[in-house]
Parts: C-alpha cells; structure tokens; sequence
C-alpha cells in the first residue's frame, strides 16, 4: 500500500475524532461582539491546545486587539508542517467565528451541543466553517501520523471575525503580516460548496450592507397628522430600493444566483403597542452586487432614495454602510491552484468539477484584491445560517482525503 492509500485509509478510521473535535468546537460559541458575542477567544484556544498536541512542526497565534471582547484579542491560529520545498506554501483557510443561533423555538436540538443522527452532525457551526476546519485539520493529522513530508510547507490558518466582514481577521492579518504569504503560495478556502463536491468557487459578487435610521416623530395612533410615521417612510424606502433592481439588471451564468441583489433583511422594533405612530425606524439592506457594477454608484442611489424620501415624508434618514467590498478578478480556470485543485477532486472522487461564482463573501475576496490566487471548494449540504445546521460525515471525511492529496501533490 502505497503512502497515499495508507494516509486515505487512516482518514476513513477518523470518524469518532471528528465527532469529538466538532463537539469540543461547537460548544465553545464564538460569536463576534456585532451579533452580541464575546469572540472567539475560548474556541480558539482550546483549537490551540488541540493543535500544539497533533505534532504540527509549528503553532502560532497572531491576535487582533478588540477592545469590545473581554480578552481584548480576536485571534487566529497558523499550523505548519513542513514541506520538501519550503520556498512555497500550501494555505488552507477557515474561519473560526459563527452566527448565532437565531430563534431557538426553530432548532430540534440546543444549537451549542451536537447531536450525530446517522451520517450528520447538528449543531450551530458544524458546517460554517467547522466542516472545512475539521477536513483540513483530519487532512494534516493524517500526514503527521504517517510521517509523511507534503511537497510544499503546508499552513492551517484559523482566522477571526469571517461572519462581519474579517475586520479582526484576514484583513487584520494581510495588513500587519502581509510578509507571511507570498504570489506563488497555493491558497484553498474551505468555506464553499455544493452536495456533490463538484464546484469551485472562482468570482465573487460585490457587498454593500446598508443601515438607514428614520427619523420621525411619534404620536398617538388615532392622532396622525401631529406624527411623522417612519414605519411609512421605511415602507417606502423598501420598495423604492427594490426599483434598483432594474438599474443593475445584467445576468452572468456563472454565478449561483446570475443577478445582482438588492435585500431588505434587518429592520429594528420600534414601539411595542398597536396604537402609537413610530417616531423610528431602521432599515437594512444586504447587496450582493456583479463585479461589473461599481457599488460606490449603488452607494449614491441609496442616498437619492433616502433624499427623495425626506422631502416625501419629512423625516430624517442616517445612512451608514457596514459593508463595502468592491468585487476582485475572478481566480483563473488557468491558474496553477485551480488545476491542482480540480486534479485532486477528480482523482480522490471522480466528480469534474466546474467553476462557479458566488454572491456570500469569504476571506478569498480579500486576497484576490491583492493579485493572489484562490480556489474554494468543499462539500457542504448548504445548512449553514440555518435552524438545525448539520455536517456530513462522510463530506468531511471525503473532503480531508482531497485535502491530503492537494497537500502531497
């Protein structure tokens, strides 16, 4: 048997660890401070631990300071085995940070303590990302066991802050350790997929996440006239935003979803009773946008819109913008991770895989704006964000096996 068939072997014994490993992960919630958690500090360093035990050659921490999380860090964690040729890297990138778990009254099962029923595993996390983070991990322990020396240093990071935007995450650490990667380095971002394992993730579409704070002024339900109801100008504003659609109507095939998107998602309480005007109301919008649109121009729509509705209804509207990332170029089907990547999917599971473009965001797009290559793929049930969020088994265990071979090859 040779070194490849014994790594893929020792893979498929792995089941009982991988359950372990998603538990000790999932029951240490890491939520970042803008949906009202503490960070990932505790998950992370019980990764730490967990990692330092494995007999990588190296583990280190690189901490982003947050002086809104009780430890004052978010920080993210790099485990390399060293490669033949250590002139060149071989990144595999996850995210440690979750959603939270949204409305309990949805879940079969506390979101924060796996269940295993059959080949799944439930709990919040157990996909996004901790599946890519699992496989890669299982990948490298396989290789460790077998004292095997992959081809090129092999580098497990395990960065911060994904789910809001990687403020304290990927993008804290390409501006402060931009040293660490270099052009050539070959970059796979578990944090996408389909149930067959057959896409990767090439393009992404542009973000543009948008608060608007209306302003009013509250009064008495059967009293409109002396009120300004900023639910009605928040109605409007909906609608009005929706016409955008029509300004920014181009379709790509290459994308899941082939046109841009303009969503109405977050909209705050405003008065609890049935009988009084609101004087308040925020609105936001999620904006996943075609790379050939310039979101700063969707940006100064926004504001027409909200102009146009001050003068309408006489409130004020604060505009913010949480997001703001103008779509990268795409990786290229030509580009050495891409082929690699392709050869190894298609050796270890027979499926040919096929580009693709999304409309989420990962931490690809932040290198793919500094002129680095990056494929993403795995093989994901598409749970993630959801009530009852699983992981496959078997997907994970599959993954680590293309992971390993990616790694030797």
């Amino acid at each position: 048997m040779n070194t490849r068939d014994k790594i893929f072997q020792q893979i498929d014994s792995y089941r009982d660890i991988l359950i372990d490993l998603q538990s000790n992960l999932t029951s240490r919630p890491a939520v970042a401070p803008d949906a009202g958690g503490q960070g990932e500090y505790e998950k992370v360093m019980w990764l730490k631990s967990y990692l330092n035990k494995m007999g990588f050659d190296a583990v280190e921490e690189l901490d982003a300071p947050d002086d809104r999380v009780p430890q004052k860090i978010r920080p993210t964690l790099i485990a390399t085995i060293n490669g033949k040729d250590t002139s060149r890297n071989i990144w595999i990138i996850a995210h440690t940070d979750v959603v939270p778990a949204g409305e309990l009254n949805l879940w079969l099962s506390d979101p924060f303590q796996i269940k295993v029923d059959g080949d799944l595993i439930f709990g919040r996390g157990t996909e996004d990302n901790q599946q890519g983070l699992c496989s890669a991990v299982l990948a490298a322990k396989a290789i460790i066991d077998n004292k095997a020396v992959p081809a090129y240093n092999v580098k497990l990071m395990f960065v911060a802050d994904e789910e809001v935007g990687s403020e304290y995450g990927i993008n804290y650490i390409l501006a402060h350790n931009k040293s660490l990667f270099n052009k050539n380095d070959l970059i796979l971002v578990p944090d996408v997929g389909d149930p067959i394992g057959q896409e990767i993730e090439i393009a992404e579409k542009s973000i543009l996440w948008v608060t608007c704070r209306i302003i009013g002024k509250q009064a008495h339900g059967s009293k409109p006239d002396i009120g300004i109801n900023a639910a009605r100008a928040a109605a409007n504003l909906i609608v009005q935003a929706d016409g955008l659609r029509y300004k920014y109507s181009a379709s790509d095939k290459v994308f899941g979803v082939p046109t841009s998107t303009i969503e109405p998602t977050k909209c705050s309480n405003n008065v609890s009773n049935m009988n009084t005007i609101p004087g308040e109301q925020i609105v936001g919008f999620d904006c996943r946008i075609l790379p050939q649109y310039d979101i700063i121009e969707l940006a100064k729509d926004f504001r027409k819109i909200c102009d146009g509705i001050e003068a309408s209804f006489g409130v004020k509207i604060e505009m913010t913008e949480q997001q703001h990332v103008q779509s990268a170029p795409p990786t290229k089907t030509t580009d050495e991770v891409y082929i690699r990547l392709a050869q190894s999917i298609e050796e270890v599971t027979g499926v040919k895989p096929v580009p693709v473009g999304i409309g989420g965001g990962t931490v690809a797009a932040s290198f793919r704006q500094l002129g680095y290559s990056v494929g993403l793929w795995s093989t994901l049930n598409e749970k993630c964000h959801s009530p009852n969020e699983c992981s496959s088994i078997s997907n994970t265990l599959k993954d680590a096996k293309v992971f390993a071979d990616f790694m030797l090859r």
